[in-house]
């Protein structure tokens, strides 16, 4: 079991304290979703807040050996990439969006996951749950600020094609009522555009996610 596997096995373990009933500390503070941030290099910024890190524009001869806790995982990797030069640079996982990719990426160990958004057809949602991806991303075209109905009705028409749980990017604030919406479609993990990542934000999206409650969703 790799590394992203364990942590969502943790977030939807159930534990209570030593005495036997009741929720314990840990149970009470840990994240109930999964959270990102994108960046351009690894970084300590915010280690308390999230859980990783996806980094983007990545180059190959920067390629080095990952030293840290947290989840790291590449996005959109190029042929230039070597898969077995980033399982040895111990990247946990990488989202693909290219089908130019070696054949390599779609035996992984669990640790490819595949794009998909509001242009994928129902023909390629069959063809693409004929694969072992543990997690589809989400990034849709369209503008979803979660505000209105519509932005769900839109994720959903997304997520009703499959039969799996989703990262999903978020380009803003999002309360906990809305992330909760969003963790009954399926959506087990966020990821903060870079472009707007700062403390102040970081630090609610993450209050959020802590005060969810993952037993609301529908069965």
């Amino acid at each position: 079991m790799n590394k992203l596997e364990k942590k969502i096995e943790f977030l939807f373990s159930k534990k209570t304290n030593s005495i036997g009933f009741g929720k314990s500390s840990i149970d009470e503070k840990k994240r109930k979703l999964l959270f990102f941030i994108e960046s351009d290099e690894i970084n300590n910024d915010y280690t308390d807040l999230i859980d990783g890190l996806i980094i983007t524009n990545l180059e190959v001869n920067s390629l080095k050996k990952i030293k840290d806790e947290r989840i790291i995982g590449i996005k959109y990797p190029d042929k230039a990439f070597d898969l077995e030069q980033l399982n040895k640079n111990s990247f946990d996982f990488a989202i693909i969006d290219s089908e130019k990719l070696s054949y390599k990426y779609l035996d992984n160990n669990s640790k490819t996951i595949f794009q998909i958004n509001d242009k994928t057809t129902d023909d390629d949602a069959d063809v693409i749950s004929s694969f072992d991806f543990p997690l589809l991303y989400i990034e849709s075209t369209k503008n979803l600020n979660f505000n209105e109905i519509e932005s769900f009705f839109s994720l959903a028409k997304i997520t009703s094609k499959f039969n799996t749980n989703y990262l999903l990017k978020i380009n803003g604030y999002l309360d906990k009522d809305q992330i909760q919406i969003l963790f009954n479609l399926g959506v087990i993990g966020l990821i903060l555009d870079s472009q707007i990542a700062e403390k102040k934000l970081i630090t609610k999206l993450n209050d959020n996610i802590i005060n969810l409650n993952i037993e609301k969703k529908k069965s």
